[in-house]
């Protein structure tokens, strides 16, 4: 069953990458991984995916989509899970409305700031890191160093999502200086908003990242506040960084701690080894984390 769907989708996506406007690509992101906890050693697919992506000019407007879907190419997951999946048009002085599922704005508001994304992400720790469907999202242009975006998504079969929700962003990008305020309402539930802010600051070699989360899940208890903190130093092909994560929006207590080494051996491929720490009120782990990365 498994091997037929996979060729179907190969052989779909190779005919769609002859179309001009066409580009089919995908990410491989595998890792030996050891755990102080069992069982001891295993091996993990982090968001491995294949996808297919282009655009067409209609004259006025233009055409944009995208298919993809995460694979987990250890074997212990499902063939293929939906990520980012839309079709939508492009106005040249206006921006791009798209339709389909889709991570939301605040999600996408870190821009590049989780330094460990996929294979120890803040979302183990932080709220917000949702990829929702039934989404209509609208993204402006960019003025100068301004964007903005805004996505409606729709009650409909969204699991856990109780209400039609709003997610919104305001981001600016100049020079060496990134920074970012984004905000979720009853994307969640009915009762819960998520107010986000994220400041990446490079300096050379070395770039540095703050990220504040805040979490109100309902009116009658405190909100949540989170964060994380991390910096990342370039020493020629290596790439040396460390982030810290904490707050009690997933678990209790939960604080992550991270270091590792990043290795370019190609543009399109990296090899890395992680150390994090997990903490809870419930539990902790450690782990140490060997992996290779391949994009095409």
């Amino acid at each position: 069953m498994k091997k037929p769907l996979i060729a179907a989708a190969i052989s779909m996506a190779l005919a769609a990458n002859a179309q001009a406007e066409t580009q089919f690509y995908g990410k491989m992101n595998v890792s030996f991984n050891y755990l102080d906890t069992d069982p001891q050693f295993s091996i993990g697919s982090h968001a491995s995916r294949l996808g297919v992506k282009g655009s067409e000019d209609l004259g006025t407007t233009k055409v944009i989509y995208q298919a993809e879907y995460e694979t987990d190419i250890d074997g212990d997951g499902t063939v293929f899970k939906q990520r980012d999946s839309f079709v939508g048009l492009q106005y040249a002085g206006f921006g791009s409305i798209k339709m389909g599922i889709m991570d939301t704005p605040l999600k996408k508001s870190q821009g590049k700031f989780d330094l460990f994304n996929d294979v120890v992400d803040i979302k183990n720790v932080l709220g917000g890191e949702k990829r929702l469907g039934n989404s209509l999202n609208y993204t402006t242009e960019k003025f100068g160093a301004l964007q903005a975006s805004v996505s409606y998504v729709m009650m409909e079969d969204n699991t856990g999502v109780a209400d039609d929700g709003i997610s919104a962003s305001l981001t600016f990008k100049q020079d060496n200086i990134y920074a970012a305020v984004a905000m979720d309402s009853k994307t969640e539930d009915a009762d819960t908003s998520t107010i986000r802010g994220t400041v990446i600051v490079k300096s050379g070699d070395l770039t540095f990242g703050a990220l504040v989360n805040n979490v109100d899940a309902s009116d009658t208890t405190d909100d949540e506040l989170g964060f994380a903190v991390n910096a990342a130093m370039k020493m020629g092909s290596n790439t040396a960084k460390v982030q810290f994560v904490s707050g009690d929006q997933q678990a209790a207590g939960a604080t992550n701690i991270s270091v590792g080494v990043d290795h370019k051996m190609a543009k399109t491929t990296k090899a890395y080894v992680y150390l994090n720490q997990f903490d809870s009120d419930a539990s902790d782990q450690m782990a140490v984390t060997f992996g290779l990365e391949h994009k095409f």
